[in-house]
């Protein structure tokens, strides 16, 4: 009964302090702690990148996603860092990266934020970026704003990015909470806007994968501002959530690469730091009840105990901060290092290169990117003169380029039909009993994007991630993370039976 009595004592306190604390939060800080439905795991690190044109949004809404005010705040925080043209934020449990891009929207792009970009988002990211948010206001589409992207992801990052590429329509209340009113209002503008339908066909035409976002002012007066803030913030987090890590890869450059090799001792270092904190972390949590406080049977039968797990956690988070420190110390020396400046350098001429080469004309495409033209041919200061010329008249060394960063779409077409060929002539059963073998029914009711991944490398071992991730946007028509019976069974009759047929449409990555 004493037990019990101090229990509720406790609970009680807790509850009073609780309720003083939350008086004087600001807020910003309450909406952080409200509930979400869909939770990240710890340390998982799921990156998600933003872009997108100036006056789109990318600060507010990376306020929303993070539950506090950073991304336009310009101050470096324990959880913010800032480069010369990227912003990183990193959930304080390691759960969540969100990066945003700052010189890439800018109206007059130059080829020193593009390097720069290319530069930072290399540091920032050396394992890759799981999710792409190219962030649109919801309003008239502007010739910059395709230009940009068309830039970005097409040439500067590759078509690769595109499976991880996600559309974020900001400024959408009439659409943010009735799906069936975005979706037709996506088709609408696919059939009379032809720089909308481009962004469609990036996506793999599917509707799935915009996410309309109603993100009001924190002080404005509008009519249930947290609410629709909340709801917007719940199908952002229900995006991650779904996204499927295990066949979909993170998009990854040479860039990133040659950085994750550059700090692999120090990487190693802090992960291995991490994984500590973590799991003392949650030793910790499970010695404690709900309200945060330590039940006193335990504090009777085992404080030394108690003060030894403390003592560690402390411990372990000053060994994770030094392990931080050291990484940080080593990116700005990676940052700083020639060898890696000429690369980024390099990277970017041959971008813009085969940008210039491809857009002169006067095909609406290229109409619309004049202006963006005309900035980067200008700007071209890093081979000075003869960088200019080539850019001004590519000719065989633009083209060598241009073969070398961007693979035929149709030679990996080919491969894709290849691997869709064999598993067709390896499964006799019909598309609904391979589904309950592969645990569809007996199971979750749908196929995980590991068993689908597995599912794939069965038929062909030599298949690449970036093949399978492909292969599953084509079933996950959805975007819920799964699939489901019928779509199993569409994917089937579109991909695989017509691979025997020599009629499997679309590039791998567009379709």
């Amino acid at each position: 009964e004493q037990q019990a009595l101090e229990l509720e004592r406790a609970e009680a306190a807790a509850e009073q302090a609780k309720r003083k604390e939350s008086k004087e939060k600001g807020p910003a800080e309450k909406e952080k702690e409200k509930e979400c439905p869909w939770v990240l795991p710890p340390a998982g690190k799921l990156t998600v990148m933003m872009f997108g044109m100036t006056g789109a949004g990318k600060s507010a809404l990376g306020n929303l996603i993070a539950g506090q005010n950073i991304f336009d705040s310009g101050d470096d925080t324990a959880s913010v860092t800032n480069l010369d043209s990227i912003m990183r934020y990193e959930a304080d449990n390691g759960s969540l990266v969100v990066l945003d891009t700052i010189g890439l929207g800018d109206t007059e792009i130059d080829q020193n934020k593009v390097v720069a970009s290319i530069r930072d988002v290399a540091l920032s990211a050396p394992n890759g970026v799981d999710c792409l948010l190219y962030v649109m206001r919801n309003a008239r589409i502007t010739d910059d704003a395709i230009a940009r992207l068309i830039y970005v992801t097409e040439y500067l990052w590759g078509d690769e990015s595109m499976l991880n590429l996600y559309i974020v329509v900001t400024y959408a209340s009439k659409y943010a909470n009735n799906r069936q009113e975005a979706d037709d209002w996506i088709k609408r503008q696919v059939e009379i806007n032809w720089r909308f339908k481009h962004i469609y066909s990036i996506v793999g035409c599917n509707p799935h994968r915009f996410i309309f976002v109603d993100n009001p002012d924190l002080e404005s007066v509008e009519p249930r501002v947290d609410e629709r803030r909340r709801n917007s913030r719940d199908s952002l987090y229900k995006l991650f959530c779904n996204h499927p890590r295990d066949a979909v890869p993170p998009f990854t450059q040479a860039m990133m690469k040659q950085v994750a090799e550059l700090t692999k001792n120090e990487r190693v270092e802090l992960e291995k730091k991490e994984k500590e904190l973590r799991g003392l972390e949650a030793a910790k949590g499970k010695r404690t009840s709900v309200t945060g406080v330590v039940p006193a049977e335990l504090k009777k039968s085992g404080s030394g105990e108690h003060t030894t797990v403390s003592h560690n956690l402390r411990q372990a988070k000053e060994d994770y901060k030094k392990a931080q420190i050291a990484m940080q110390a080593r990116l700005k020396e990676v940052k700083s290092n020639k060898d890696f400046q000429e690369a980024a350098q390099q990277h970017a001429e041959a971008a813009t290169d085969r940008f210039l080469t491809d857009f002169k004309g006067e095909t609406e495409k290229a109409k619309a990117a004049t202006r963006m033209l005309s900035s980067l041919s200008q700007r071209l200061n890093f081979n000075s003169q003869a960088a200019a010329k080539a850019a001004a008249k590519p000719g065989k060394a633009a083209a060598k380029a241009k073969a070398a960063a961007a693979p035929s779409a149709a030679a990996t077409e080919e491969q894709l039909k290849a691997i869709l060929n064999e598993v067709r002539k390896a499964n006799t059963e019909t598309p609904a009993a391979l589904f309950r073998s592969l645990g569809g029914w007996t199971g979750a009711g749908a196929i995980s994007p590991m068993i689908f991944t597995s599912f794939m490398l069965k038929h062909a071992p030599d298949i690449t991630r970036q093949q399978i991730g492909a292969l599953w946007w084509r079933a996950d028509t959805n975007n819920d993370g799964q699939v489901d019976l019928n779509e199993f069974k569409d994917f089937f009759a579109k991909y695989v039976e017509a691979s025997g047929t020599g009629r499997v449409g679309g590039s791998i990555i567009k379709q």
